[in-house]
């Protein structure tokens, strides 16, 4: 059985300001570099990394909102690009997204019914009469009032406004959604709250999600497998227990160390990873690894050879002196 969603050797360039003599040349920023993945039908894929590393244009090139500049996504074992192009309302009843600021996403000129009307009428032909129902169901289904329906976007807090932004998403009831740290924006009383929603959600649907996520805490609750991106690329991809338990690289295994331990006394024991330097340019990426600038174990081969993913279907990672000691906890591996 073929996945949901597979991506192939995706590449996202952008276009930079000109550099070079008389600013002939332009540069070119690598977003994405040669990204490849599976998604099931059904599962959470938890996508993670620092600020920059591409996981939300990923999202956006999944979702067909920026092209890719090679490889290709597949949805369903046929190639996204070609199904959006031949019917573009068809593809977006299939993928919908749900962005990290659930203000910017909202129209504030439009009410919260007019705004979950909307897919009815584009995709249905549903004048907003008609969508009412369905409108004060899905107000329903996210956990509020049909009510609410009347009032505008500046109404509502910052969760009931995110819970606005997953009913328009399922309006259409599609296969997968993209969310595009969801949660980020949210006080950490709320988030709880939308996570437990969101996995309810999936388990009465069926839905497939691609969550991009800062908080590594999230991303172990709500995640069936993960992948940790930097500078554009997938250094980790496993299940979740595998990860967490047995990360072999050195950048998983740094992120890990940060992740707060709600007990005070091995919080206090245990020492953190802290990488030196800062997130390298995606503009002029370090050669080979990406990551050797800012790694302990880096030598020669580090920066002459690209690592690829190595592994089994449980656990791979990309990386030329892995880790393989396992994560223990209330202690981290620290720079020798």
């Amino acid at each position: 059985m073929s996945p949901l969603l597979e991506a192939r050797d995706v590449v996202k360039e952008f276009r930079g300001p000109r550099t070079g003599f008389l600013g002939m040349k332009h540069a070119t920023v690598h977003a994405v570099n040669g990204v490849s993945f599976t998604l099931d039908a059904g599962e959470t894929l938890g996508v993670v990394g620092e600020s920059g590393c591409g996981k939300s244009t990923l999202g956006r090139v999944i979702m067909r909102l920026l092209p890719a500049t090679a490889g290709e996504v597949l949805l369903g074992g046929e190639d996204a690009a070609a199904l959006e192009q031949a019917d573009k309302k068809a593809y977006r009843s299939r993928v919908q997204m749900v962005f990290q600021d659930p203000y910017a996403s909202l129209n504030p000129r439009m009410t919260v019914g007019e705004i979950l009307a909307e897919p009815f009428l584009v995709h249905q032909g549903l004048k907003s009469r008609q969508s009412q129902a369905e409108v004060g169901e899905l107000l329903r289904i996210v956990g509020l009032s049909p009510e609410h329906a009347s009032r505008y976007p500046h109404e509502f807090s910052g969760g009931q406004r995110q819970r606005v932004g997953i009913a328009r998403a399922l309006a259409v009831e599609p296969e997968l959604i993209v969310l595009d740290e969801p949660v980020s924006a949210l006080d950490v009383s709320i988030q709880a709250g939308v996570v437990n929603l969101m996995q309810k959600l999936q388990d009465e649907r069926g839905m497939a999600y691609f969550f991009i996520a800062h908080d590594l805490s999230v991303v172990r609750h709500i995640s069936d497998r993960v992948a940790v991106m930097y500078l554009g690329r997938i250094v980790e991809l496993g299940t979740r227990d595998r990860i967490y338990r047995d990360a072999h690289h050195p950048y998983t295994r740094a992120l890990m160390s940060a992740v707060p331990i709600p007990d005070p006394t091995l919080e206090r024991q245990r020492k953190r990873i802290i990488l030196e330097g800062d997130v390298p340019s995606p503009i002029d990426p370090p050669s080979g690894c990406h990551f050797r600038t800012r790694c302990w174990k880096a030598t020669e081969i580090c920066a002459e050879e690209v690592p690829l993913l190595t592994g089994d279907a449980d656990l791979a990672w990309a990386c030329h002196h892995p880790i393989e000691s396992p994560v223990k906890i209330g202690s981290s591996p620290v720079p020798a």
